[in-house]
């Protein structure tokens, strides 16, 4: 169930409002400086962070490939200043976690204290790995650099939006705290914040990962095609804006600056710098690519689940949101919300029981019951607070050893209007018993060589899968689509395997 990034590159940290700030030596310069927290603050905020991270995204199931990206993150770190002999002695010894995430969206970042994550999206875009290098560098640099400390410190906090997993249980009630417990995400999670680093920031990132990446011996001028790539799909989204109406380099002003810098790395480096363009082919063939249906898909008014053979319908109109831990659903207005997710006890019953004494439910209704022949247990009431009352209608269902949760809500005055749709998308709950359904595969990026020498577009197949169209392949690929292609060129081709 991924998670829907939005942003290219956005870079997100843990944030809690602390009072003051912290003065602790620059890694760069050693002179004291202003941060927003201690360095010991942010390995915190970073450990909490990264299990709610791994939660909600979930890593991409492949050992191997998951043990390259840590192999090239700590070969890159050997190379950074926070490594050096002069850094201060807080930073020497930081452990460095490397994590490749299970989304289709083109994204890295990182997080206080060390975490540094790509999604499997980014790799599916990328041509070799001197471009990986530059990519990893640079969210090292945002690590070491304290660019989310020193944001947080200069916003302080509390005033920019939460990730998108978040913001759906901050919009439907007015009391926000309630809202978060109901929805089930982990307070470390909800306290993510987008820090919108500024030009500075974004800048002294290239600039030190184009000097990591030339550093561990790679041809650090690869990563200017990427961020070409990074701009064509931006141009296609429809989301290009000009340099300076945004906060961020552009990413065509981003490629021309790479390309300078590491023509002056150029100059100092010995022997044939390494592009790695057929070690990472070899990594990355085989790489699931775009949605992958065995962890959620919708099919017109129905939601399929292949791995844990469940479905349910869902209300026309309606929004789904699909993440590694839960599926939100929200009405158009976004003013009653159903979570379904699995819950911890081993029973309707218990798990009904364990929510009414977590919610303090003042109790309407409560039945056994059972949902198309499976175990099932409903209760209804309301929760009141200072901030007003919450209409809830929770419904849980056993199925095999699992027990699921559909839980819905929203305020008195609305939920009345939605309240028969919300009892129906439990009650529509099943098993899947059709086979192509329980056996549907995702598809696959496979390195093949080009079959006969032709323009991209003509070696292309007549099906692509689903949510992507030819640009988008040429893109993946660093290709225009009517560039020639010779004979027996590596070329990244979907493949389903059934």
């Amino acid at each position: 169930m991924p998670l829907r990034l939005i942003a290219l590159f956005l870079p997100i940290a843990a944030a809690i409002l602390l009072g003051g700030c912290a003065t602790e030596p620059s890694l760069y310069t050693g002179e004291t400086a202003y941060y927003g927290y201690t360095w010991e603050k942010e390995l915190e905020l970073g450990r909490q962070s990264d299990v709610g991270i791994v939660k909600q995204m979930g890593l991409y199931q492949d050992d191997q490939l998951a043990a390259y990206i840590r192999e090239l993150g700590n070969d890159l770190l050997a190379h950074s200043a926070i490594r050096s002999e002069s850094a201060p002695e807080i930073y020497r010894n930081t452990e460095f976690t490397f994590r490749l995430l299970d989304s289709p969206v083109v994204n890295a970042f990182a997080l206080p204290g060390g975490y540094v994550y790509v999604t499997r999206g980014l790799l599916a875009h990328l041509e070799n790995e001197a471009q990986l290098a530059v990519v990893i560098g640079h969210e090292i640099t945002h690590v070491e650099a304290r660019h989310a400390s020193k944001q947080a410190l200069k916003q302080q906090i509390g005033q920019i939006g939460l990730i998108a997993g978040a913001v759906i249980g901050e919009h439907v009630a007015e009391n926000k705290e309630l809202a978060r417990e109901m929805i089930n995400l982990s307070g470390d999670v909800f306290q993510l914040v987008s820090l919108k680093y500024g030009r500075d920031a974004e800048r002294e990132s290239d600039l030190h990962g184009v000097e990591y990446a030339a550093k561990a011996g790679y041809a650090a001028e690869e990563g200017s095609a990427f961020f070409r790539s990074l701009d064509r799909i931006s141009e296609k989204s429809g989301q290009s804006i000009p340099s300076w109406m945004s906060s961020h380099p552009d990413p065509g002003e981003r490629e021309k600056t790479i390309s300078e810098l590491a023509a002056q790395w150029r100059t100092t480096s010995n022997g044939q710098p390494i592009i790695g363009r057929e070690r990472f082919f070899e990594k990355v063939d085989g790489l699931i690519v775009g949605e992958n249906p065995r962890n959620g898909y919708t099919d017109g008014s129905r939601f399929y689940h292949p791995d844990l053979a469940i479905q349910f319908n869902t209300p026309q109109g309606w929004t789904l949101q699909n993440e590694s831990g839960a599926v939100y659903l929200t009405d158009p207005n976004r003013t009653v919300l159903v979570a379904f997710t699995l819950a911890h006890e081993s029973s309707p019953l218990e798990a009904a029981l364990k929510l009414k004494e977590k919610l303090s439910l003042e109790t309407s209704y409560a039945q056994d019951t059972n949902v198309n022949g499976l175990p099932a247990y409903i209760l209804e009431g309301s929760v009141t607070s200072a901030n007003g009352s919450l209409q809830i209608h929770s419904t849980f269902v056993q199925h095999d050893s699992h027990v699921f949760t559909f839980l819905g809500y929203g305020n008195g005055a609305t939920f009345s209007n939605f309240q028969s749709l919300i009892r129906g998308i439990p009650g529509s709950f099943q098993k899947i018993t059709n086979p192509q359904i329980l056996n549907v595969q995702p598809y696959r990026i496979a390195i093949t060589p080009a079959e006969r020498s032709a323009s991209f577009k003509e070696l292309l197949p007549g099906r692509l899968p689903p949510g992507t169209d030819a640009q988008d392949w040429a893109i993946m690929n660093q290709l225009d689509l009517d560039e020639r292609i010779e004979r027996g060129r590596l070329i990244k081709l979907p493949a389903q395997i059934r």
